[in-house]
């Protein structure tokens, strides 16, 4: 008899989520460690990209990695865990590629450079829970939704991102691509 494979134990493919109170998440990592979830709703599209093909721009704030042509057009691309002050862990030598979620801002595209791109989940909105600073970095809050009370991930705000001082003035469309 063949068995059901055991990493579907955890989740019941056949619910129908249309008819709760769930949403849809995508599942990525910041560092081997860490994991996080941005609604796919505040996505564009997920890229896999060559480490060299970001052209860097001198004098930028720190975790603005530069731009990339993106249907010809430049994206500004970040990365996400210098931005929210995750401890940087250098990428290995062998890894040719970056993950890149181009997150829609106000009709307006940023790329955010993640370690991996896992999934995509559905998650029930009950168990979204507000950030505490009991919890959470003082530096981390400000870009966080919330976190999943069952497991702790935490759910990215792309539009906290976005507006950020940290990357520059938003509002000049300096690093949006429009």
């Amino acid at each position: 008899m063949i068995s059901r494979p055991e990493f579907l134990n955890s989740l019941d493919v056949f619910t129908d989520f249309s008819q709760t109170n769930a949403q849809k998440f995508l599942h990525f990592n910041l560092s081997q460690e860490l994991a996080a979830l941005v609604k796919v709703e505040d996505i564009a599209e997920v890229l896999y990209i060559p480490k060299n093909a970001i052209l860097p721009i001198p004098q930028m704030p720190k975790g603005v990695l530069g731009i990339y042509n993106w249907r010809d057009e430049m994206l500004w691309n970040v990365a996400l865990e210098q931005i929210i002050g995750i401890p940087i862990v250098s990428t290995p030598s062998y890894v040719s590629s970056m993950a890149v979620i181009v997150a829609q801002i106000d009709g307006q595209y940023l790329g955010l450079v993640v370690a991996r791109v896992n999934d995509i989940e559905w998650h029930e909105l009950d168990l979204i829970q507000p950030p505490t600073a009991q919890l959470f970095p003082a530096q981390l809050i400000p870009f966080m939704q919330g976190y999943l009370s069952d497991s702790g991930t935490i759910i990215i705000d792309v539009k906290a991102i976005a507006y950020s001082p940290l990357i520059g003035n938003a509002n000049s469309n300096l690093y949006l691509k429009t």
